[in-house]
């Protein structure tokens, strides 16, 4: 199977796959060669890639957007995508301590709309958290 991940600045991520773990809405899908046909929305989290050439696993911190699958090819579309979060470990907890006392601060008076933007923002943070533990 082939497995496209990308933004829309960029592809992040392209290459032949045995298997792909993903966050979705629901649940943990896992995609495996001959899948039948999905179409799922994506909440922030860590994929787990198993590339064809190599034992090891890849992790890819995503936030939310779809993924589309036929039995031959994955495409996972996502507002933003990182294999190597680039922001030290202490900037990523000051910014989640900042959208926490947001989020906080909203549920008194904000809209949903403002807090599920500001929760989809931690999310994703959380998952480069996540990751940077992973790779180290």
């Amino acid at each position: 199977m082939r497995l496209k991940i990308s933004s829309p600045e960029k592809v992040i991520y392209e290459w032949f796959i045995e298997k792909v773990s993903i966050p979705t809405e629901s649940w943990e899908v896992v995609i495996l060669p001959q899948q039948t046909p999905l179409v799922s929305a994506l909440k922030p989290g860590i994929v787990k890639v198993f590339p064809e050439w190599k034992k090891s696993v890849d992790y890819i911190s995503i936030s939310k957007w779809m993924m589309f699958t036929d039995w031959k090819k994955i495409r996972i579309v996502t507002s933003s995508a990182t294999n190597s979060p680039e922001e030290s470990e202490e900037n990523l907890l000051k910014s989640k301590q900042e959208l926490e006392n947001k989020i906080k601060e909203l549920k008194k008076s904000g809209s949903i709309e403002e807090i599920e933007k500001y929760t989809i923002k931690l999310e994703k943070i959380n998952a480069d958290l996540s990751l940077k533990k992973i790779k180290n």
